[in-house]
């Protein structure tokens, strides 16, 4: 795995940012040619779709469909230099490529922590057994849409994840508005209604990070790490990334205590 290249490789990019949660965004994250490389070998739309509907389920505008670590591994119309890089980010090395930069939030947010983060022994890929710490690396796509709409409103990921990070891969010709990661911090205390989503009058909105093709944005996963997508323009395009995800086989917090009655 020689040619492959981290996402946090570009050190001297990192932008880290503490408020409203400890999260990065690293522009060019990837080298140029490498990038390129890669876009070029993105797996077709229409298999990542096929892949996720089940059981008779529709096509929807403005919709995730996704493309797991576990799959893509095995599947050899997947290009090589796509199943090396998957490869790599569900490795334990690019876990420590974690650490080195989270290393301090980790102490800070998870002060218990210490002798129970993952190890190389206990770490495996998503959905290939049951390990302590689980990875994966999916393709992702949001479908085009017929109208202003939103992928996602506020919400909080699983509380076992640890991590996520997101690498945008916009098309150049992508001339449609939003689509953006939106950052949120509570006005008053932790507030939660159905599943782990957020109502907007709980919060304010801190941050909105533009999608733009090779860029990084990675966080820790908290209580309050609250975030969302703006609303994305009607458009022809698709909206691709790639999700890199860490996460325990246990919840990390309890956020149902904070669900409105």
């Amino acid at each position: 795995m020689s040619n492959i290249c981290s996402v946090l490789n570009n050190e001297h990019n990192i932008n880290f940012v503490d408020i409203p949660y400890p999260h990065l965004i690293i522009d060019n994250a990837l080298p140029i040619k490498y990038y390129e490389k890669l876009n070029q070998a993105f797996p077709s739309y229409d298999k990542i779709i096929k892949s996720d509907i089940i059981n008779g389920g529709k096509y929807k505008d403005n919709f995730p469909y996704r493309y797991n670590a576990s799959d893509s591994l095995n599947d050899r119309e997947i290009p090589k230099i796509w199943r090396e890089f998957v490869g790599f980010h569900t490795s334990f090395k690019f876990v420590e490529d974690f650490y080195s930069i989270f290393n301090s939030s980790i102490n800070k947010l998870y002060p218990g922590s210490r002798g129970k983060l993952p190890n190389e022994s206990n770490t495996g890929i998503r959905f290939t057994g049951r390990h302590y710490f689980n990875l994966d690396c999916q393709f992702v796509i949001n479908t085009p849409t017929k109208e202003e709409t939103s992928v996602i409103d506020p919400h909080l990921d699983n509380p076992k994840e640890f991590y996520a990070a997101l690498l945008y891969m916009r098309d150049p010709n992508d001339d449609s508005v939003g689509g953006n990661l939106t950052t949120y911090s509570f006005k008053g205390e932790p507030s939660f209604y159905g599943k782990s989503r957020v109502r907007e009058e709980k919060i304010n909105l801190v941050e909105e990070i533009e999608y733009k093709e090779n860029r990084l944005v990675m966080f820790l996963n908290t209580l309050n790490s609250i975030h969302g997508v703006s609303k994305r323009s009607k458009t022809d395009y698709f909206r691709k990334y790639i999700n890199i995800i860490g996460e325990f086989n246990f919840e990390l917090f309890n956020f149902r205590k904070f669900i409105e009655k």
